[in-house]
């Protein structure tokens, strides 16, 4: 027998019990449920404060890549590859003049002094590490800066390079930029210096996502707070929501910070908490709130809607906060922080907006009593629309199942068109042009690629443990540097070739081979880039290519040379192995990420169900919109077309490898939380009818003002989001903003009816093994005490709220 506890609540197991003792526990401590909530912010805030600081940009290589090792040996072992900071030093006249020379090697003294620091080239200097080695003698830095010196000067005399090199995390790699540019920007005498490179970009998108997250904020807050007024009624209904997504936010973001101590966080994961916060606390809101309007409207008590609301609303709460996390639970198994922050972030802020609205919004209720509903402008069309027994979403419904293959087929088929930009989409890595055109650092970058024009792109090969083979009189040594050399520059594509032999073109060295001396401590004149190509754990070979960065045939060139024998086996670095070992990473990752999101999301709607077919139509259709979203995304940022309408931005000619992935796992927990909503109140219509068309038209009718009212404001905070000035948190924003409107305009209530009227008796067959594993739903009885389940006899005692 089922016994109720001293509340009056059932002590039954499962969801429904623990739902309903969530409803007892909220009304029974509704006071001090809303001050442990107000003490949650005060507490989450502070120390959340410092998490933007903390946070950084990047995460798109995997440390364990054969190209994230070369960069750690081009860095620490030879002081080369990929400069972290470029300064473009400009000068009145030339850089050959005395004050220039003057300012020039003062600047570049300070700066190889500089903590952090681990070596720099300078066109006045030279190449320098801050610990020069014996062999490096004056005579060898003057043959280096006189063969690196074309490389560092413009062709007008103008211009000038200062490449500088950082040692330590990304975090300690931000201080030391820092450190530089406060000093290094601007004026120095007849120069102006402006800063580029890696970790000034970094530093400068990590900037601009603050600067945008305060933008975001400012707009969609006032009009969130109006929608959500005009959806719930009253500036006090619509509070509650709000008091949601702060607890939410502030709590995810207190996370965060706490990550950021064991891990590195993204910046973009406190974007994605904010947009995800806010349109899932407004969400869930919604769902407790309509459903208690709905039982007060239909006669129950106070203390019954309540329970009530909890008890049906909540159980989609639970079921698509469970959904939405399943859907991002994928990001984890990917080795890239970038993927793993936006897992993080959106995983923690899903689960903390289910709880905080199961508790908040039941007390906030409790303790409003009938005063929030005061002041409801629509109440009277609230209480029209209720009380009539169909509506324009039941007789779209009935319309769509009447002929329901021509829906189906038009629907997908306009779907499908949509889709067809995406068969020739390119993908790279984000770089400065991912930033405002007037963004100082775009500025800068510009400015560099037109006093250094460089076609192609640079690809670095190291050879671990050579450096006996570089340093040996021995011919077959020497040869087998110079034959692997002498390989590599006949590939298709390399323009030059460089290391510690000598300079190579078309398969043949520039200038006679260099055999470097037998002793180590001397240096040969005849082998000026002895020095830098060498180190104790190898030599390096620096490739010059003619194609572009991402381009296919550097993208070929590599793969070609990790095929190509060589004297051990080599560590590919440079822009494009590092973005062909993510491909390859993300590729290999996919399918397990995929499987295991799309397989949890199954079981979940399985045993929410009790159906074989739903689950698989809910999978089906919310990928096939997914899908028309990545060719508008292909459309609009790759190839630049509408950029009128989404706000300007300089494309690329590819998409960042990463926005497929993150656009894929957001819109698709978005999309099943609709579906779950969807099915919920099918499922409930067709408890009380048995009949599968009246069922899914009663179902849309109750269920699409919510995802309708929904979708106004996650798209309200989407496309507050979509003013970012960060071309990736823009692309984001945007796709996932049309992903929203094909669900709520054509999956939902178009493709969705067509599917249910074509699947008849199908949507609810279940095999009959599931049958004990999976028994059909039970629908609680009357449970005595406080809180009773069955509606009042009459319908004349409804009323808003009773006064409490």
């Amino acid at each position: 027998m089922d016994r109720p506890n001293r509340y009056g609540c059932s002590t039954r197991r499962g969801l429904s019990a623990l739902l309903e003792r969530v409803a007892c526990f909220s009304v029974r401590r509704r006071r001090e449920i809303l001050v442990a909530a107000v003490l949650v912010v005060i507490v989450s805030v502070p120390s959340a404060l410092g998490l933007s600081s903390r946070l950084v940009n990047g995460g798109w290589i995997s440390q364990d890549s054969a190209s994230a090792r070369a960069r750690t040996l081009l860095d620490t072992k030879f002081h080369a590859g990929p400069a972290d900071v470029l300064l473009l030093v400009r000068a009145d006249t030339s850089v050959d003049s005395a004050p220039a020379r003057q300012a020039g090697a003062a600047l570049t003294d300070r700066l190889r002094k500089q903590p952090g620091v681990t070596g720099l080239e300078s066109y006045w200097t030279g190449y320098r590490a801050p610990k020069p080695t014996a062999a490096a003698g004056r005579s060898n830095a003057a043959q280096l800066a006189a063969a690196d010196a074309s490389r560092l000067r413009s062709a007008d005399g103008r211009t000038a390079l200062v490449a500088v090199r950082l040692e330590g995390d990304t975090h300690q790699r931000r201080i030391t930029t820092d450190r530089i540019l406060s000093y290094a920007n601007g004026r120095h005498g007849s120069l102006l210096v402006q800063a580029a490179g890696a970790a000034v970009v970094s530093r400068a998108l990590g900037e601009q996502s603050e600067r945008d997250l305060v933008r975001t904020e400012m707009l969609a807050l006032p009009a969130t707070l109006l929608l959500l007024v005009l959806i719930f009624g009253s500036v006090p209904a619509a509070c509650l929501p709000l008091a949601v997504g702060l607890v939410a936010t502030s709590g995810s973001a207190a996370l965060l910070r706490a990550l950021t101590t064991v891990t590195e966080v993204s910046t973009f994961a406190l974007n994605v908490t904010t947009a995800v916060g806010l349109a899932l606390s407004a969400d869930y809101s919604l769902f407790l709130v309509t459903r208690y309007r709905e039982d007060i409207t239909a006669g129950y008590t106070h203390d019954d809607a309540l329970n009530r609301c909890v008890r049906t609303a909540g159980r989609i709460v639970v079921v698509s906060a469970a959904a939405v996390a399943l859907s991002l639970l994928g990001l984890l198994f990917f080795p890239l922080y970038f993927l793993r922050s936006l897992a993080y972030a959106s995983i923690s802020v899903a689960i903390l907006a289910a709880a905080a609205s199961l508790l908040i919004v039941p007390a906030g209720l409790a303790c409003f009593g009938h005063r929030i509903g005061r002041g409801d402008v629509l109440a009277r069309w609230r209480r029209r629309t209720s009380s009539k027994g169909g509506g324009a979403w039941q007789r779209l419904a009935l319309a769509v199942m009447r002929r329901p293959v021509s829906v189906t087929v038009a629907s997908a088929g306009l779907l499908a068109a949509l889709v067809l930009p995406f068969h020739h989409a390119a993908f790279g890595f984000s770089d400065e042009r991912g930033l405002p055109p007037d963004a100082p650092v775009a500025q800068a970058a510009r400015a560099l690629r037109s006093a250094f024009p460089q076609p192609g792109t640079q690809i670095d090969v190291v050879l671990p443990g050579r450096r006996r083979a570089a340093e040996s009189n021995s011919p077959g040594s020497t040869t087998a540097l110079d034959a692997y050399a002498r390989s590599l520059s006949r590939l298709p594509g390399v323009q030059a070739l460089r290391t510690a032999t000598g300079e190579y073109l078309n398969g043949a060295p520039a200038s006679p081979v260099c055999h470097p001396p037998a002793n180590t401590t001397a240096t040969s004149s005849d082998c000026p880039l002895f020095q830098r190509y060498r180190s104790p754990s190898g030599v390096w070979l620096s490739i010059t290519t003619s194609s572009d960065t991402y381009a296919p045939a550097t993208v070929d060139l590599v793969r070609r040379i990790r095929a190509l024998p060589a004297p051990v086996r080599p560590l590919i670095g440079g822009p494009t192995a590092e973005f062909l070992d993510t491909r390859t990473i993300v590729s290999q990752r996919m399918p397990a990420a995929l499987i295991l999101a799309t397989a949890a999301t199954f079981l979940l709607l399985l045993a929410y169900t009790r159906s074989l077919f739903l689950p698989l139509k809910a999978l089906c259709l919310n990928l096939l919109s997914l899908t028309a979203t990545f060719g508008a995304m292909v459309l609009i940022f790759q190839d630049g077309h509408l950029r009128w309408l989404v706000g300007d931005f300089v494309p690329t000619g590819t998409i960042d490898v990463m926005m497929p992935i993150v656009v894929f796992c957001l819109a698709f927990g978005l999309s099943m939380d609709y579906e779950i909503l969807l099915l919920s109140r099918i499922m409930e219509a067709r408890t009380r009818t048995r009949d599968t068309v009246q069922a899914t038209a009663a179902g849309l009718q109750a269920a699409a003002p919510l995802f309708i009212a929904s979708a106004a404001l996650v798209v309200t905070v989407l496309l507050a989001l979509a003013t970012a000035e960060v071309v990736s948190v823009k692309l984001i924003a945007v796709c996932t903003t049309l992903s929203v409107l094909l669900d709520t305009v054509l999956i939902r209530p178009l493709l969705v009816p067509a599917v249910m009227k074509l699947a008849g008796s199908a949507n609810w067959w279940l095999p009959h093994p599931l049958h004990r594993i999976l028994p059909p739903r039970h629908v609680p009885a009357t449970v005595p005490g406080r809180f009773a389940t069955s509606p009042p006899a009459s319908p004349s005692s409804a009323r808003w709220l009773d006064d409490r």
